[in-house]
């Protein structure tokens, strides 16, 4: 919305309860004694319009006391489109914005001043900005004036600068896998050396002897095992031969012996025979035990033959084992090696893919690091236009330049968070050489840890720059630091010359008055919204306020709406008010006592800007008597 009116405020509760005004769309002039709740007033237009956004904790603190408890609405005239709004604000609560009809509109944020915006300041506001040589506070004079303009270009340079952002952190990846690789690298670094030195990997015919030796093994343990058996079959078949003999023997004398019988004689011929058969038995027997001893014997010989085969055996398959063993370690040995060196030629592979990646996003990084700088070019670009305008409105007794990239306070606090454990002395004078350093050319030197370059730009001896450029390598990222945000300088300043040769100097340089004497006539044809100023006469002579501020506000009243809070006589006076409220206050709480025209309030504007009637007359009869 470009040019709006407020008609009407109200105020329920709070320090002004009952406050009802309607305003002029020219100058309103608000007068009364200390105490009376002017400053109340005007922050209660500011908090109606803007909320509590941006404000300082002495403002905060006067609307939280004074409209805490209050409900403050404003109206304003019809715009373009015949369309009046209410503005309905209570502490804490979200603002409620409607038509006139009550209708209420919704999805604005009247908070960020855009849609009603309101100048508004306060004397200490007004010093803080001349004081403010470098900062935001002289740049947000002129970026507010264009604000949907500048708003577009932000919005273009945050994107440019979040893309960089990204590419600044494929980069420090890229960077990361690069150092890992080359540390794993390195690991390996001697791993074809390795290779080189163990011999080649031949086919050992001992494996095939191994293999039968091993065979072997498992055969001797049987036939040790089967030997073994035999001989104790063999000699449990002897035992039991034997057993049995003598068990049928004993049986067949036990069943012939001879009793009383008339056939003892027939049994006995039986007997004799039973006995001729065994008798040549127990020859036989006798014979087949001595071949089964002489068996077990031989036996027990090839016995003692197979273990001594055996050991022999065992000794030859051991030293196969020992053989086998040390070609297998050797086998190890190299198919270690060999993976190690395929491992490194993978690594080395990888690094170099991760170094051509690395200068690829390098190369992204030139052309996202020209249209970032490209955008940041519109910002200064539009603030020298509106520097040109407001010049054209401000008149010749004060001067607006834009300095381009002249503010490096974020540049020198990065340096200065950068020297940290440097251990070096006189930083003041260490930060003005190296301010002579674009962020970008400090970066590459840092990036490339360029001690030689570094010293000859920094000219601090070997020793300190050395100390500084470790700190830096530690403490900077030079991502970071390449584009670190260099702003304008806004220059505001007054001639101080009183005669034709002009002499300008910047309002941080100038006294308190000549601060004020310097923004004013900026602040005043700013921009065509509401302007509100809590006394803007403060620290400034009559006659810069009737040269300058009278003269700059009588031209601007039919485009502008104003409303001071002041205590000089001069402003309601000369710039011809169109309202003076009187403010007056009980000790509790504060109130109109009277709004009206100059002649209206003729009185109170003699008694409380004048010092009274007497005081004004002696002054006039005064100034009649010296001419």
């Amino acid at each position: 919305m470009a040019k709006w009116v407020l008609e009407a405020i109200e105020i329920t509760g709070g320090f002004l309860p009952g406050l009802s005004l309607r305003l002029p769309s020219g100058l309103t002039c608000i007068i009364g004694p200390r105490g009376s709740g002017k400053s109340t007033l005007i922050e209660a237009l500011r908090y109606g319009a803007g909320g509590l956004s941006g404000a300082s904790k002495a403002r905060a603190d006067l609307i939280q006391i004074n409209l805490g408890s209050a409900i403050v609405t404003m109206q304003t005239t019809p715009d373009t489109q015949g369309v009046a709004y209410l503005i309905r604000r209570s502490y804490r609560q979200p603002p409620v914005l409607s038509t006139t009809d009550r209708k209420p509109i919704t999805g604005i944020d009247l908070d960020r001043g855009t849609f009603l915006p309101l100048d508004g300041y306060s004397s200490t506001e007004i010093e803080a900005i001349a004081d403010e040589s470098l900062g935001e506070k002289r740049r947000a004079l002129l970026d507010e004036l264009r604000g949907e303009e500048f708003r577009v270009i932000l919005l273009a340079v945050a994107n440019q600068k979040r893309t960089l952002e990204a590419n600044a952190d494929a980069m420090r990846a890229a960077e990361r896998l690069i150092a890992d690789l080359t540390e794993q690298i390195e690991e390996l670094g001697d791993a074809r050396a390795r290779l080189e030195l163990l011999p080649k990997s031949t086919v050992d015919s001992a494996l095939g002897d191994l293999v039968r030796a091993s065979k072997q093994q498992q055969v001797n343990a049987h036939e040790a095992k089967s030997i073994s058996n035999v001989i104790d079959l063999l000699s449990e078949y002897r035992t039991e031969l034997c057993q049995l003999a003598q068990k049928y023997r004993a049986e067949l004398k036990r069943e012939l012996e001879v009793k009383e019988s008339a056939n003892a004689d027939l049994m006995k011929h039986g007997a004799a025979s039973i006995e001729a058969i065994l008798v040549a038995a127990d020859d036989r027997l006798t014979v087949i035990t001595d071949e089964l001893d002489r068996a077990e014997e031989a036996l027990r010989r090839v016995a003692s033959a197979l273990r001594n085969a055996h050991a022999n055996q065992q000794a030859e398959y051991d030293r196969l084992q020992e053989r086998n063993l040390a070609a297998s370690e050797a086998i190890r040995e190299r198919t270690a090696a060999e993976q190690a060196v395929a491992k490194l030629s993978a690594l080395e592979s990888r690094r170099i893919e991760a170094k051509e990646e690395l200068q690829r996003l390098s190369e992204t990084r030139a052309v996202l690091k020209a249209n970032y700088l490209l955008e940041r070019e519109k910002i200064s670009q539009l603030r020298e236009g509106v520097a040109i305008a407001l010049q054209r409105e401000a008149g010749t007794k004060v001067r607006i330049r834009v300095l381009r990239n002249a503010d490096s306070f974020n540049y020198q606090q990065l340096l200065t968070e950068g020297l940290h454990g440097a251990r070096v002395r006189n930083h003041e004078d260490i930060l003005a050489g190296l301010l002579r350093l674009r962020p970008e050319q400090l970066a590459q030197i840092i990036q490339e840890n360029d001690l030689e370059e570094f010293e000859e730009q920094l000219s601090l001896g070997k020793e300190r720059c050395g100390r500084i450029l470790d700190a830096f390598r530690e403490n900077i990222d030079p991502l970071v630091l390449e584009v670190v945000g260099i702003e304008d300088r806004i220059c505001i300043e007054l001639n101080v010359s009183p005669g034709a040769e002009p002499n300008f100097k910047d309002a941080a340089d100038l006294s308190r008055g000549q601060k004020c004497t310097a923004l004013l006539p900026l602040l005043l044809a700013r921009r065509d919204s509401p302007l509100v100023i809590d006394q803007p006469e403060d620290n400034l002579d009559n006659h810069f306020i009737y040269e300058t501020v009278v003269e700059t506000i009588r031209r601007l009243k039919p485009r502008r709406q104003m409303i001071f809070v002041t205590h000089n006589a001069n402003i309601p006076v000369l710039a011809e008010a169109d309202l003076v409220v009187v403010m007056n206050s009980d000790g509790k709480k504060g109130f109109v006592q009277k709004a009206g025209s100059l002649d209206d309030c003729r009185e109170e504007i003699i008694d409380l800007l004048e010092g009274g009637k007497e005081a004004f007359e002696l002054r006039r009869q005064r100034y009649v008597k010296s001419r």
